[in-house]
Formats: structure tokens, C-alpha cells, sequence
């Protein structure tokens, strides 16, 4: 027994659906023709009804042509299809949040200038475009640069901004102030030429960390002590910490070595300091104020007991 046919124009009756986006669906291989008149024209099947509302459902739920293809091919399932749609949709809304959030910032009186600039930053980048400006500043960082692939992959995951559902003024300007940061072409260069002069082929990543934690007791233990950064005693931190430093880099604590890190202590850019407290920010975290004391106790005893006499 041959089953019945209906026509294009009887589907479309039937279903609600315009004839001309049946067509559509028909050419673009969703909703097959089981044939066609001695006319020309073509005739469906009983289910393509069946099949017709499953199209449109996954048209409202929001899947493109080419899901509804893959799905039906066979290439996707529908609970993958509907997965991906859900993920987008979710992502849309924390968007949407951001912009709400921007908005509310606005109206808090009169917008201004820096509420302007507010929107546009949260209209303009999803969270998967801020990530890839982070990204794509460590990338341009280590150009030419034999960076641990692990080292560089955990310091993006620290310092990707994840705005919150409903951001706070404060941590949309410090998106905006570290967006800044790191497409500045002068910090660009900076951070890779301190990046070249580290990673030299020998860096040992855990022999620098362990150096610079001891360095790090050491004069937080003299800090409250009193210790200025200036006394013999602050002379000593620096020498065991300039041994291990240059041991971590397969070097030798020479002249040389002490002269670069000299420099590199009193040439130190402000930028680098104020990138880790936006990313404190963006995080929620307590803002770290920049550089740590010890940070800057090691420093100054640095600048003073390394300097050219």
C-alpha cells in the first residue's frame, strides 16, 4: 500500500508554514520532497509534518541550519545539539547581565563620560573575547621567547578576567584600565624583553619560585624586625637571593648578572605591578594594592646594595 502524498501547498496549510519557507527547508535538504506531480511540483510524505515541527522547535530553541543538518544526519544528537544551544544561550545572558549592570552604573545620576565608556566596553567584548585579549598578550609577550608552554598556559588561567554576573563599576573600569595594559605596544615590548632575559633555554621555573619565596621570608622576617632595606643584614637576603635566581637561570651570579638585576630593580614599570591588582579586582578578591611589602623591601635592598660603586 502506497502511503498518501501531500502537496507543498496542502503542508503549508495544514502546518501554518509559509510555502516559500518550505522551499527553504526543502533545498536545503531538512525537509526532503518524497517526490513529485507529473506538474512539477513537489509532495511530501504523512511525517513530514512530524518532522516539519521538529524543525521549527529546533529553530525556536535558537539552532542554526546547519545543526538541524548535522542532527539529522546523524552527525550530532539532539541532546549535543541542544547542549550547545544552552551554552550559548547562557552566555548570551551573562551578557546581557553586564550590560544591565553598566546600565544600572549609569543611571545612578546623570550618565557621564566614564558611564559611556562603560557600556561600550561590556557591549563591545564577550567573555571569550576577553579572554582571548589576555591570551593574546601573553602570546606577543613570548614571541621568540622559549617560555614553558605549562608556565605561560597557567599564568593566562590566573590572569583571564571572569566578569561576575553583576559586575560592580569599579571592576568594569578595571577591565577597561587592564585592557589598556596589556594592547600597549611600549608594555608589550617591555614584558618581552625581561621575558628574553629570563627564560634563556635553562630556567628552571620551581628553582626560581623557591628562591623567591625565601627571599620573600627572609625579608618579611626583617621587615618586622625593623631591618631597613639599607643595613648589612638586608646584604645578605639580596646575596642568597641573587645566587639562586641566577642558578635558577643557569647563570652565575657575576658582575654582569648583578648589573642586570640593578637595572631591571630601578627601571621596574608601574604597569606590571598594577596588571596582578586589576586582575585581584576582576576577581572579587581584595585589591593587593600592587606589589607586596616584602616586594618592595627586596627592591630597595637591591637598589642599594647592587648599585655600580
Amino acid at each position: 500500500m502506497v502511503s498518501e502524498r501531500i502537496t507543498i501547498g496542502a503542508l503549508a496549510r495544514r502546518s501554518g508554514v509559509p510555502v516559500k519557507t518550505l522551499r527553504f527547508y526543502s533545498d536545503e535538504g531538512l525537509l526532503p520532497p518524497a517526490g513529485r506531480t507529473s506538474s512539477g511540483y513537489r509532495v511530501y510524505a504523512e511525517d513530514a509534518a512530524v518532522r516539519l515541527d521538529l524543525i521549527r522547535t529546533l529553530r525556536e530553541a535558537g539552532l542554526g541550519i546547519a545543526a538541524i543538518k548535522a542532527i539529522f544526519a546523524r552527525d550530532m544528537t539532539l541532546a549535543e545539539a541542544l547542549r550547545l544551544r544552552l551554552r550559548a544561550i547562557e552566555t548570551h545572558i551573562v551578557s546581557l547581565q553586564h550590560v544591565a549592570a553598566a546600565l544600572r552604573a549609569a543611571l545612578r545620576s546623570e550618565p557621564t563620560e566614564a558611564d559611556i565608556r562603560r557600556l561600550c566596553t561590556v557591549t563591545r567584548l564577550t567573555t571569550e573575547e576577553r579572554k582571548a585579549v589576555i591570551e593574546r598578550f601573553y602570546e606577543r609577550v613570548s614571541e621568540g621567547v622559549p617560555i614553558d608552554d605549562g608556565w605561560k598556559r597557567q599564568m593566562m588561567a590566573a590572569s583571564t578576567p571572569k566578569l561576575p554576573d553583576e559586575p560592580s563599576p569599579e571592576q568594569l573600569d578595571a577591565w577597561i584600565e587592564l585592557a589598556e595594559i596589556v594592547q600597549n605596544e611600549e608594555f608589550i615590548a617591555k614584558m618581552r624583553a625581561a621575558a628574553a632575559e629570563t627564560w634563556n633555554g635553562g630556567f628552571d621555573v620551581a628553582a626560581h619560585q623557591r628562591a623567591s619565596q625565601e627571599a620573600n621570608a627572609a625579608a618579611r622576617a626583617l621587615i618586622d624586625r625593623g631591618v631597613a632595606p639599607t643595613d648589612d643584614a638586608a646584604r645578605e637576603v639580596v646575596e642568597r637571593m641573587i645566587t639562586g635566581l641566577a642558578a635558577a637561570q643557569g647563570k652565575t651570579a657575576d658582575a654582569e648578572f648583578r648589573r642586570t638585576w640593578h637595572e631591571q630593580s630601578q627601571n621596574h614599570d608601574p604597569r606590571a605591578s598594577r596588571y596582578w591588582e586589576l586582575v585581584a579586582i576582576l576577581k572579587g578578591e581584595p585589591p593587593r594594592g600592587g606589589q607586596s611589602e616584602e616586594w618592595y623591601w627586596l627592591n630597595a635592598a637591591v637598589g642599594h646594595h647592587l648599585a655600580p660603586r
